[in-house]
């Protein structure tokens, strides 16, 4: 893994006639080229985070009112190519790319391919992460994106996704292992985020079969009738081409749903005091509690009660 800690750059301490190029060259540098037109308003105050790691590169950014442009110049001249993913915390803006243009506010992500011009304007002070993802990763990951594409924020089952990517982000890994982890799991849930808008993105039909099947399993999670037979109608496919999808991946959807069980499960144990171990295998889906800690000392290599037992120790 190779994780370079976190660059912070900041126009604050730089002469009022200086910083729009200083800005400029440090986006450039860490982010991508762009060009920061310059506003006949307020001076520019923008303040940019960069960490790097061989999944993605996460970036925040806050700043007062300002637009940003790419061009084809700026795309000839750069040779980095990817996508970016990026998730407003404050403030509003709207993004544009060829014909496709879209607002959006905390909450909100939206997608695009960055060799292929675009822009941002930001009206009133921002903060907004861009997630800078490597084609390969993101093709693979999320198939091809066919312009610019937003996931609102008020999509069924979206918020809780949005809300664990932010809840990742804002983590501090301390190591370069702990750094991948936190990038997987932020791509997991922008796959379960895309699938929700699958039917914008031009990719093979089994590939967003696959992620459609994800975002709905995560919204079904805690339903005793989640089947395949219940993704088939709500998707209008056969299970026999859910299974195909999934088998694509290398898993069946039964395995899915038994792991995505038995790790809410597990964040439960750890989180809700409240509830015994009992209620919260019946809230996941698990009938007999029995079967419950069968499965979840085979899949973690230790009972439920431990788990439980070992965090109320660490709080002593």
């Amino acid at each position: 893994m190779s994780f370079s800690g976190q660059v912070r750059v900041s126009t604050r301490d730089i002469d009022l006639m200086s910083r729009h190029h200083y800005w400029e060259k440090a986006v450039n540098q860490y982010v991508i080229h762009i060009d920061c037109p310059v506003s006949s308003g307020s001076p520019l105050e923008a303040e940019l985070r960069h960490s790097h790691g061989d999944i993605i590169n996460v970036n925040y950014i806050e700043a007062n009112r300002h637009s940003v442009q790419r061009s084809r110049i700026d795309i000839d001249e750069d040779s980095r190519d990817g996508f970016f993913v990026c998730l407003m915390t404050k403030g509003n803006g709207y993004s544009y790319q060829g014909i496709n243009c879209a607002s959006h506010m905390p909450g909100d992500m939206v997608i695009y391919d960055t060799a292929k011009p675009y822009g941002h304007g930001f009206p009133e002070n921002m903060g907004m992460y861009v997630l800078d993802v490597p084609r390969s990763i993101a093709e693979r990951e999320l198939g091809v994106v066919d312009g610019l594409i937003k996931v609102d924020r008020t999509l069924q089952c979206g918020t809780s996704s949005t809300s664990a990517i932010f809840k990742l982000l804002e983590s501090n890994p301390v190591s370069h292992h702990a750094f991948q982890l936190k990038a997987e799991e932020v791509m997991h849930h922008i796959q379960v985020l895309s699938g929700l808008h699958g039917a914008k993105f031009n990719q093979k039909n089994r590939h967003l079969l696959f992620f459609k099947c994800k975002a709905l399993i995560e919204q079904h999670l805690t339903s005793p009738d989640l089947n395949a037979e219940m993704i088939s109608k709500q998707l209008s496919v056969s299970c026999r081409q859910i299974a195909r999808a999934f088998a694509a991946h290398g898993m069946t959807m039964s395995r899915y749903v038994w792991q995505s069980r038995l790790h809410k499960s597990r964040e439960d144990i750890l989180n809700l005091d409240n509830l015994s171990i009992t209620d919260i295998a019946y809230k996941w889906g698990f009938n007999h509690s029995s079967h419950f800690s069968r499965a979840y000392k085979q899949y973690f290599n230790e009972s439920p009660h431990l788990t439980r037992q070992q965090k109320r120790q660490n709080l002593v």
